[in-house]
């Protein structure tokens, strides 16, 4: 009897112990740990369009099938102090070659993925240019703060080959706001990238992003920086249907806003011989629920420039202009001055005679007959004084004569 009460007794104090140390646990703040609630982004893209701007072929290598650069989905959430980008390909992702078993220091071979965050979704801020061989420019005056280059290298090795690819001056400009990811998770489709919140500043739920799906060698010449060119005809390495010459944009797939069509962005671009010629294709950036407009930036404050605040003196330049009526002709300021004629009569000069028409006189009462500013208007009078006409802007030739 004795036993069975300690045995009882001895339950009960391990369940309050557990129930104690359970307790402050379910108090703790509760942090997002998955997309599916309270994500920046979360976007489905369209299956089967991994053909660029929609005739682009896939190498002639066949361990690279067809959906191996496909984006399925793209999502951005935050998990504490990092911020997670996940992107859902239609196929496995590669871990290594089939063949020869070699694989790379990220865990995957085949894949470049770029990531381009437009963090504060203001106009005519950040860079406008895409990294070099991806020939795309950035649409609506919107540019990138800051970018991740997921790739197959590691952090140090892929370090040295962006600090060394010195041709570019405008490139080494971006080298401080280019992020090497230091985590990179494979899981089947998916790739999960983690980066810490202390390497994008001021990021928020209203950044814009863009994720470009492109093929991956390691080659970094002027044309190219560890991603597959387009040419002409598919090749074992490089992708086919494009041109022989400079311009065509690398992207096999890419996130696009509500509205938009890849094909038709991707396709608006030139190729030529020589790159001061190319006409580069603009792609624009994805904000939540998929729009293309930044929620920091829908709706701007407009003042009304009808109603200046109170006690605001009104200058002539912000004086609403007002039509001239068919018998007022003199230029009338509000609050201000009349313009009055007897500027020639007191320095004795006689007023030039200039093939423009001359003012009429003011009204009688010295206010110009009405408020506001009054366009002057020809009139048919001899006496007064005719204005100098206005210097022409910028440099006039004198005209020879014989």
């Amino acid at each position: 009897m004795r036993k069975t009460v300690k045995k009882l007794s001895l339950i009960m104090a391990c369940c309050a112990a557990l129930l104690g140390f359970a307790a402050p646990v379910s108090a703790q703040e509760k942090v997002n740990y998955y997309y599916e609630t309270g994500s920046w982004l979360d976007i489905q893209d369209n299956v089967g369009d991994d053909k660029g701007p929609g005739y682009y072929l896939y190498p002639s290598d066949k361990r690279m099938r067809r959906g191996t650069f496909d984006i399925k989905r793209f999502t951005v959430y935050e998990e504490g102090q990092v911020v997670v980008f996940e992107i859902q390909m239609r196929n496995y992702i590669m871990r290594e070659w089939p063949d020869t078993r070699k694989s790379e220091d990220q865990g995957f071979v085949a894949n470049l993925w770029d990531i381009y965050i437009d963090v504060d979704g203001i106009e005519n801020s950040g860079y406008k240019h895409g990294l070099p061989g991806r020939d795309v420019t950035f649409a609506d005056n919107k540019g990138w703060e800051k970018m991740i280059l997921v790739s197959p290298l590691g952090e140090y090795e892929l370090y040295d080959i962006l600090r060394n690819k010195t041709d570019e001056l405008e490139f080494q400009n971006q080298i401080n706001d280019i992020i090497y990811p230091d985590y990179v998770k494979i899981q089947s489709d998916r790739a999960i990238v983690k980066i810490s919140k202390l390497k994008l500043p001021k990021i928020s739920d209203k950044s814009g992003y863009q994720c470009f799906s492109m093929g991956f060698k390691k080659i970094v010449s002027p044309n190219r920086l560890l991603n597959r060119d387009v040419r002409a005809f598919a090749t074992h390495d490089d992708f086919g249907g494009g041109h022989d010459t400079y311009g065509d944009p690398p992207i096999m797939d890419m996130i696009v806003p509500e509205g938009d069509d890849q094909y038709a962005l991707l396709r608006n671009y030139r190729s030529e011989p020589y790159r001061d010629d190319i006409t580069y294709a603009s792609v624009p950036f994805v904000y939540k629920n998929g729009l293309r407009q930044s929620p920091a930036m829908a709706n701007p404050p407009v003042k009304d420039p009808a109603t200046p605040d109170a006690g605001t003196a009104v200058v002539p330049s912000q004086a609403p202009v007002i039509k001239a009526p068919a018998t007022t002709a003199a230029p009338v300021y509000k609050n201000g001055p009349v313009v009055s004629q007897p500027v020639f009569k007191q320095l004795n000069q006689t007023a030039p005679t200039i093939g423009r028409p001359a003012p009429a006189k003011p009204a009688a009462n010295g206010t110009g007959g009405s408020g506001g500013f009054v366009p002057l208007k020809p009139v048919s009078s001899d006496d007064g004084f005719k204005p100098l006409p206005k210097a022409p802007d910028g440099f006039i030739p004198v005209k020879k004569t014989k």
